[in-house]
């Protein structure tokens, strides 16, 4: 790896803060002596990450096992769906709630409602 040139912003900032050009950084100067390799990250895996996982082919997992269903395909709707009507539930007995408190309001303050 290169070196940066003096007329980096960085370096020049170095250089006023008293860092003297092949030395580490440090108190005792100990440190790096060439700057850390930057590389563009194309995938969603964080920082560090070597390679982006392979997806394991489920393919010829079927072709050993026809009968075997797609792992996780059939449960992930399930649970989606299961999600929905647990959120339409609570929300039809919110409404209910809500109309039954109205009636209530109705009953024994009909001016106010």
């Amino acid at each position: 790896m290169a070196s940066i040139g003096s007329s980096n912003v960085g370096f020049q900032l170095l250089k006023k803060s008293g860092w003297k050009e092949g030395t580490g950084l440090g108190a005792q100067e100990q440190g790096r002596l060439e700057p850390i390799g930057t590389r563009l990250k194309n995938n969603k895996r964080g920082l560090g990450s070597k390679e982006p996982r392979l997806k394991p082919n489920v393919e010829s997992d079927v072709e050993k096992d026809p009968q075997k269903p797609k792992p996780g395909v059939p449960k992930k709707k399930a649970k989606l769906a299961a999600k929905r009507v647990r959120k339409m539930q609570e929300e039809e007995k919110r409404l209910q709630e809500r109309e039954f408190e109205m009636a209530f309001f109705r009953e024994f303050w009909p001016d106010n409602v």
